[in-house]
């Protein structure tokens, strides 16, 4: 690992159907401890373990066998058809309120 870089994280994430990159740096003081660099932190944004392999090969060592776990790990974990926030929330959704025929409880 480069001498400037703490901490590289990779992986899966099967909420959002996407590989993800992390990388924080040596020189990171940020109160929140969020990633200097990060990449796959959205709703199908990286479909190709390739794309954070070649991110993170620029601050550290990658193993040979990356590409083959990472992919192995999608195809084991799967990917929600939407993510879960938004399936509770649609659940938990109140019925709109009929301002017209509102009568206030007081």
């Amino acid at each position: 690992m480069n001498e400037t870089v703490s901490c590289v994280a990779v992986g899966w994430l099967p909420i959002f159907g996407t590989f993800f990159a992390q990388v924080w740096l040596a020189t990171n003081d940020r109160e929140d401890d969020a990633p200097d660099h990060d990449l796959g932190c959205d709703f199908h944004e990286v479909t190709d373990a390739k794309t954070v392999i070649d991110m993170v090969s620029e601050y550290a060592t990658v193993p040979a066998d990356l590409f083959d776990t990472l992919n192995a790990d999608a195809a084991r974990e799967g990917a929600c058809e939407l993510p879960a926030a938004v399936r509770i929330m649609s659940g938990y959704a109140p019925e709109p309120i009929d301002w017209d025929n509102f009568e206030p409880p007081f």
